[in-house]
């Protein structure tokens, strides 16, 4: 069953979302200048927060998108070290229909039933809650696999939110692109890159665009030298134990590169204990030395991911929060409330 969290059901709900005036102040546009985000007054923004998993799969499996929402929002929730939720962005990953089977809600090309009856709802909803949003394209492949798919549905979307001051479009999710160095690797990456950059923009859009490098958002120093050709774009990476661990300073390198010349947000991040290498973790051995790295470049991040059972996990199945050291939940809470007052739009 799905649940609006509005007063009336179902289609007239959707109905109401167009013709209502809003009840709450559009957030200020971000725009970039040099490596920082910043608001219309110059002020520097560093956008912190949780990325959730699939739109379609958390509303018809998890208890619903909402519901979610109002559980990452919830400023007096005392589980953790913290007494509140503080998230300044959520990511709002959408898988195409075609690297998923089964899922309950699907966005499909010329059917506007996802985008009536849930992506709009959702994107409005975190608005009213004061939340950025990323409109997350979920591929995780080589992009020139999907460059068709990707267009299409850039084509579709980037107008009907080029209005909406808080929403950021995070073009391809992971790209792998696996051809060759560094260099070649990101060259393979940039040309679709570009091609959807200038879909977007085409269609009068100006949101934040965010850019994915090869190797699942690990390779981001060539990208200081061999930029997107386009205004406000911030590079993505992607950061998980095994990447981190063993004093890595590769890709501690790749960040600090980019980042010296262009702003950076890491869309995913998190840790559990497990027997999984990519994820097997700490708050001691990687979560807290991650986020004091992040913020020492002044990095936004989003933390990957808020579910039970998609990991790492944030949640026990009943919602109740995973704490302690090799848990991620109570740290990703405590990490948003301590900086709940830094870096935010004026």
């Amino acid at each position: 069953m799905k649940t609006l969290h509005v007063p009336v059901p179902g289609a007239a709900a959707c109905v109401l979302l167009y013709f209502v005036t809003p009840l709450y102040a559009a957030l200020p546009w971000l725009h970039v200048e040099g490596n920082k985000i910043k608001d219309p007054t110059g002020h520097t923004v560093v956008l912190r927060g949780i990325s959730l998993i699939d739109l379609g799969f958390l509303e018809g499996r998890q208890g619903g998108v909402f519901n979610m929402i109002d559980r990452l929002t919830n400023k007096n929730d005392p589980q953790g070290n913290s007494p509140g939720w503080y998230p300044r962005i959520l990511r709002l990953p959408i898988d195409p229909p075609d690297s998923v089977s089964g899922y309950p809600y699907r966005w499909k090309a010329n059917d506007d039933s996802f985008y009536n009856n849930l992506l709009r709802p959702v994107v409005d909803y975190c608005a009213a809650k004061g939340l950025y949003v990323i409109v997350d394209w979920h591929y995780c492949t080589d992009t020139w696999a999907k460059a068709a798919q990707t267009g299409e549905f850039w084509r579709e979307m980037a107008p009907r939110f080029a209005g909406d001051s808080h929403v950021l479009f995070e073009l391809f999710n992971e790209p792998i692109n696996n051809v060759g160095d560094s260099e070649q690797k990101w060259r393979s990456v940039k040309a679709d890159m570009q091609t959807w950059v200038k879909t977007v923009r085409d269609c009068g859009a100006n949101n934040l665009i965010l850019v994915g490098g090869p190797q699942w958002c690990q390779v981001l120093a060539p990208q200081a030298t061999d930029p997107i050709v386009g205004r406000n774009i911030v590079y993505v990476a992607h950061v998980y134990p095994s990447h981190w661990l063993g004093n890595n300073p590769w890709i501690r390198n790749q960040i600090e590169t980019c980042s010296a010349v262009f702003p950076v947000l890491m869309t995913e991040w998190g840790f559990t204990t497990t027997t999984e290498k990519l994820l097997n973790g700490t708050i001691t051995n990687y979560g807290r030395p991650l986020v004091d790295f992040m913020e020492g470049l002044g990095i936004g991040h989003a933390a990957w991911c808020a579910s039970y059972d998609w990991g790492p996990p944030m949640f026990q199945r009943d919602w109740t929060l995973r704490c302690g050291e090799g848990e991620m939940g109570g740290f990703v809470k405590e990490t948003l409330y301590l900086k709940r007052n830094d870096d935010q739009p004026q």
